[in-house]
């Protein structure tokens, strides 16, 4: 009997044991990663493409071919693809971020061989119809309007844009938009990208081995032709300054800071910077939210983080603040960045940060999907499970010696990039 008098024996955490994923290919090309160790009977398919933001010629051209998707195809009318696997208790999600479309199923195991046909022919052969196609712009145009009265909206859109002016990813929607967006060119879109070299499968869950007959039977429909994604240079460095966006009458200001990293994923520089940014902004108990939050109550929350895409890795600094403590917030956040790049991290600091990070790495890779999320976090960027491993041994054995040279090298004030949204 379990004697609850005695504390568990705490282990200190060296690895994860990532499952290596089963590889196959289909006829055309198409690579499929197959994590087959659910315990429970459901499974999970997902189509992912590149026919991200920023491979459309229009902004809006990705996004909406990407949330379109399932609503009408050749063989279904309008809503009944819904109805059908809705019926199975089965569902789709599609999302689209700046490098690629997502489309994926979620299924009972025993229902797969009946939804796998109708969300293949919902993604290989849309309609687009145009009623449908102009209800959502009409919704996504509202929104978009809706979203522009916020000054965190306002903020994150011109950060980006300054941050990445020569890039895509730097590309900003006007309402406009969303009325120059036909079903022809959202069918043009998809046609273009939906070919076998752009694509990749991901199958996770409880399955049967003859789940990859059944790809084979119906992906293979993809067509083998050559891609005609455009490829962009990588972001390495960003002109800094400080702007000011102004939103009459608004009683709060958002306020970005940051700068693009050149820095490669998965090196020792790249690790410290993950680690550093977890102990200044990362986590509910970060400096930022210490200082400004707890002691100062300039806001509800604030942080910080660092974002890889494949054209480009960035660090951030985001927050909302009363309109009259914008300008102690900024010096706030300026005196934690010149108290991490002048001043060694005190080792009980470390330590938290270090538990706080170990901990968190195994949480999140708990369970079948999660750990298919962790595979496709580091594939897409060239890397493998080992990413994580070697992460685990970087936080174990960083100093504050090392977090005080990171620091030094990135976070000091050179092209830092300052946006702030909000009434003069």
């Amino acid at each position: 009997m379990l004697d609850r008098k005695i504390a568990p024996q705490i282990k200190k955490i060296t690895e994860i044991p990532f499952p290596s994923p089963t590889e196959k290919k289909l006829s055309n090309g198409i690579p499929i990663h197959g994590f087959n160790i659910g315990s429970q009977e459901v499974v999970q398919i997902e189509l992912i493409v590149k026919a991200g933001l920023k491979h459309g010629e229009k902004a809006l051209e990705a996004s909406a071919m990407t949330n379109l998707v399932g609503e009408a195809s050749s063989k279904y009318s309008p809503g009944k693809i819904v109805e059908l696997v809705d019926y199975y208790g089965a569902f789709f999600e599609s999302s689209c971020n700046g490098d690629r479309s997502h489309f994926a199923l979620f299924t009972l195991t025993k229902h797969l061989n009946t939804v796998l046909p109708i969300f293949v022919e919902a993604i290989l052969n849309p309609t687009f119809p145009e009623r449908e196609t102009a209800i959502y712009l009409k919704n996504s145009q509202q929104n978009f309007l809706i979203q522009q009265e916020k000054t965190d909206y306002i903020c994150r859109k011109n950060f980006n844009n300054l941050l990445f002016e020569n890039h895509p990813y730097g590309r900003t929607l006007s309402a406009s938009d969303y009325d120059n967006v036909s079903s022809l060119e959202l069918i043009s879109f998809h046609n273009k990208h939906l070919v076998a070299p752009n694509c990749e499968l991901f199958v996770s869950g409880n399955f049967e081995e003859n789940v990859y007959e059944l790809l084979e039977k119906y992906f293979s429909q993809i067509p083998d032709r050559k891609s005609q994604v455009i490829h962009f240079d990588k972001v390495v460095t960003n002109k800094g300054g400080q702007h000011f966006f102004e939103k009459e009458k608004a009683i709060q200001s958002g306020i970005r800071i940051g700068k693009v990293l050149d820095v490669p994923f998965g090196s020792t520089d790249f690790y410290n910077l993950k680690i550093l940014n977890t102990l200044f902004g990362g986590y509910f108990g970060s400096r930022l939210m210490k200082n400004i939050r707890e002691d100062k109550g300039y806001t509800y929350g604030i942080g910080s983080g660092i974002a890889t895409s494949e054209d480009a890795s960035f660090f951030f600094i985001t927050t909302e603040v009363g309109k009259d403590v914008t300008t102690l917030a900024v010096q706030e956040i300026y005196n934690e960045l010149s108290e991490i790049t002048t001043k060694k991290v005190s080792a009980k600091e470390l330590e938290t940060v270090k538990n706080y990070m170990l901990g968190s790495l195994l949480k999140e890779s708990d369970g079948v999907f999660s750990i298919a999320d962790r595979f496709k976090g580091v594939y897409f960027k060239g890397d493998s499970f080992d990413f994580y491993n070697r992460y685990i041994q970087a936080i174990n054995n960083v100093t504050s010696k090392d977090l005080l040279n990171t620091a030094q090298k990135y976070f000091n004030d050179t092209n830092l990039l300052e946006v702030i949204a909000g009434a003069k």
